[in-house]
């Protein structure tokens, strides 16, 4: 049975209480193998930020195959970043759609700041990967430019079927490939076919153009579960995704293990490496 490793998934702050939580997580136990835990933080401000990010933090100490992620370092300063870098998640985004303190987002113009320059440095000190999903293309390249790590971009589609500026363009697709990096595969409809309700066969064809251009060593799923309100007919939970996604690429010749690699194996290699 396949399983499935999410890059991202945003339940934490959607269920409020641990129980909630641990519910959830039983409740998807056989189709879900690992799921990274990310905390959205752009509402919140910097207190709420720190506070959210610590209660993840000892949420995920508790639970095997839980990873810690961050969306959105607008709440960074000189004065808590040794704090936040204690919390040792295992990837971090600097923006979200909007620019901040540190770099421009998917949806603004600007490049990464000098803090923000900083703030790459010793996340990658720490062997926190910093997460491309929400940069513009202008800090996208300066970024490449500046780390030394593989890139990464956590959920995202393909601008070549989809144009949307939360889209990875061939280039950058590339670039994250030559790296040794890895792109996440989200559910959201809007990045896929541009509707607020596509089908599991627009997931299935954003698959198959990666593979077609790029292999399949690199791809992954992000799924977004609880940071969008579009996903596909029919997939809304770990388990409608296996069934859905597997049965159409089995009948496009995939074989079991090629799936395994996009669902799960190629996240884990990333994700538990030391590079």
């Amino acid at each position: 049975m396949y399983k499935i490793f999410d890059l991202h998934n945003d339940y934490f702050l959607k269920l409020k209480t641990d129980k909630n939580k641990q519910n959830y997580l039983t409740k998807h136990s056989d189709s879900a193998g690992n799921i990274v835990s990310a905390i959205w933080t752009s509402e919140l401000n910097r207190e709420e930020a720190m506070y959210e990010i610590e209660e993840a933090r000892n949420f995920v100490n508790r639970n095997n195959k839980l990873f810690l992620a961050v969306e959105d370092l607008h709440f960074l300063s000189k004065d808590n970043i040794n704090k936040f870098l204690s919390f040792r998640p295992v990837y971090a985004g600097l923006t979200w759609n909007t620019s901040n303190c540190l770099a421009g987002g998917a949806h603004e113009s600007g490049a990464l700041t000098s803090f923000g320059k900083i703030a790459v440095k010793s996340l990658e000190n720490n062997n926190i990967k910093v997460d491309t999903a929400h940069l513009n293309e202008e800090s996208f390249m300066e970024l490449s430019k500046l780390t030394t790590k593989p890139l990464f971009c956590s959920h995202t589609a393909f601008y070549g079927i989809q144009p949307n500026s939360r889209n990875l363009k061939d280039y950058q697709i590339r670039m994250i490939k030559d790296s040794g990096g890895i792109v996440g595969l989200c559910l959201v409809s809007d990045f896929i076919n541009g509707s607020n309700r596509c089908k599991p066969a627009d997931i299935v064809a954003h698959i198959d153009y990666f593979a077609c251009k790029f292999g399949i060593d690199n791809l992954a799923l992000g799924t977004d579960f609880y940071g969008t309100n579009h996903l596909p007919k029919s997939i809304n939970n770990y388990q409608d995704l296996v069934n859905k996604l597997s049965d159409r690429l089995t009948k496009l010749g995939y074989t079991e293990k090629s799936i395994n690699k996009i669902f799960y194996e190629n996240a884990n290699n990333f994700l538990t490496c030391t590079c």
